[in-house]
């Protein structure tokens, strides 16, 4: 019993050493654990500063990229904006890509030249840095306004500015273009002097001259690169230039054969010209009146686009049509025709044109109403009686070789026939053609073309040389005559009533 309990006695202080140990043993490693947490978080810690350092400098590093990226995209924006200004984006992007531009052949191209009046006169008066400020400043108007054309610039030579249509992109409208361009340049040059002389200020004069034909254009030089055009076109242009008039546009014969149908033309005469002897000139005074925005001359309305797109891309070649059937006229048309002359065949083409753009009609209805005005009157080549069958058959017969469809031909065999005293048009059309073919009896010109008329009828014996005869004629024939289409009646109709008093007041005097 008492070795027991020494026993027991002994073993209590071993258990509470046991436990001792095992505390401190679990302690340390609880140190040891938490210095390794401490080391891990350290390593974690200094791992994101290292990683967070890292990215601020890849972040500093890409934005300088970035910047220097930009000054390069800026600096190449510069440089092709300077390539630009020397060639056409063609020219530059062939440039660039193959290290050089190979020169081509245009067929048809319009090239303008203008120039200052008296510019040596001017460079006298002004300071240098003056003189080139206000050249500089005509130039900067000229760039923005061949440029709303689709103008190529190709150069300044002193006072001289020369562009061209159809180059270095080809397209038909190139003559339309440039002419534009010439009109509204025009334009500007009036509304600078204007605004100049209203200041007191004396303003400069401008000639322009227009060519079309063919050229070749290409890139010279290898240094300082440079568009150029070279061909006579660039010759004849020059020339018309020169031979023309401050405040005008001037146009050669081939660019006037483009545009005649849509401008407002003057003939006025020859220039001659070097190896080309003679060259058949015009004025353009502006857009057609019905082919402009409230008919202020000015502006190309949309007719004028509709009908600029008819005539380049229609299957129908009325110019060729025209041209057959007016050498015919001229060539086999008896003497004494004072009235249904070549002079009334354009008459009324012109009226028949007018009016139908007047009254909406578009499509290839516009140049079928043409032809039959062309050939309305032809059949005179033959016999002054009864000629609208002669001249439909004409028509019948020469059509089919300028594009036109059977039905086309039927339709304007209609359209002759139409013209038929007295006048009982069918339809719409019809009714425009009549009214063309009689548009001056509502025209300030009445009179005029009323004696030639007079004069061709005692020629032929169908009238007796009578003066108030022929105005009793002319009273009667008037006021039976009407007009049928909407147009001819608001914009005719009070001028023939006009004439009809007159006419009367005239018939009564004599009587007196």
């Amino acid at each position: 019993m008492i070795e027991m309990m020494i026993d027991t006695a002994l073993s209590v202080p071993s258990i509470w050493l046991s436990i001792i140990i095992l505390c401190v043993l679990i302690f340390g490693l609880y140190l040891l654990y938490k210095n390794r947490i401490i080391r891990v978080q350290k390593q974690k810690d200094l791992l994101e500063f290292q990683v967070k350092q890292r990215t601020i400098e890849i972040i500093k590093q890409k934005e300088q990229v970035e910047k220097q990226k930009r000054m390069l995209e800026q600096e190449k924006a510069k440089t092709e904006k300077l390539l630009l200004n020397i060639l056409p984006r063609e020219m530059a992007d062939e440039l660039k890509n193959k290290g050089k531009a190979k020169a081509r052949k245009y067929r048809s191209s319009t090239v303008m030249f203008t120039d200052f009046e008296g510019f040596t006169k001017w460079a006298e008066l002004y300071k240098p840095e003056d003189l080139v400020a206000e050249l500089d400043s005509y130039f900067i108007k000229f760039d923005e306004i061949v440029n709303k054309y689709n103008v190529e610039k190709i150069k300044t030579i002193g006072d001289a500015y020369m562009a061209a249509g159809g180059v270095p992109i080809r397209n038909k409208s190139n003559a339309i273009d440039t002419t534009l361009a010439a009109l509204e340049i025009q334009r500007a040059m009036q509304e600078i002097k204007s605004q100049k002389e209203a200041l007191g200020q004396k303003g400069w004069d401008l000639r322009i001259g227009l060519h079309s034909g063919a050229l070749i254009a290409g890139v010279v030089g290898i240094k300082r690169f440079a568009y150029d055009i070279w061909g006579d076109t660039v010759n004849v242009a020059a020339h018309m230039e020169s031979s023309g008039e401050v405040g005008k546009v001037n146009v050669s014969e081939t660019t006037y054969e483009a545009i005649s149908e849509f401008f407002i033309t003057e003939y006025r005469g020859k220039v001659k010209a070097k190896n080309k002897g003679g060259i058949d000139m015009y004025f353009v005074h502006g857009v057609k009146e019905e082919l402009s925005e409230n008919e202020d001359k000015i502006t190309p309305n949309e007719a004028f686009w509709h009908y600029v797109n008819l005539k380049l891309y229609s299957n129908i070649n009325y110019k060729n049509a025209e041209k057959y059937i007016i050498k015919r006229l001229a060539g086999d048309l008896p003497q004494g025709l004072h009235y249904h002359g070549i002079h009334h065949t354009k008459d009324v083409c012109e009226a028949v044109e007018r009016l139908a753009i007047w009254e909406g009609v578009k499509g290839e209805e516009l140049y079928l109403l043409k032809t039959a005005a062309l050939y309305h009157d032809a059949g005179f080549i033959d016999s002054y009686e009864s000629n609208e069958p002669i001249g439909a058959n004409l028509a019948k017969e020469m059509l089919p070789n300028f594009g036109y469809t059977e039905e086309q031909i039927q339709q304007v065999i209609e359209l002759i026939e139409a013209t038929k005293m007295p006048q009982n048009p069918k339809n719409h059309l019809e009714q425009i053609m009549c009214d063309s073919d009689l548009d001056y009896l509502g025209r300030q010109d009445f009179y005029s073309i009323a004696e030639t008329l007079r004069q061709e009828l005692i020629e032929f014996g169908k009238l007796e040389d009578n003066p108030m005869q022929w105005v009793e004629m002319n009273i009667g024939f008037l006021s039976g005559h009407k007009y049928f289409t909407k147009s001819s009646q608001a914009r005719r109709q009070p001028e023939k009533e006009k004439r009809i008093g007159e006419l009367k007041d005239k018939l009564a005097a004599s009587k007196k």
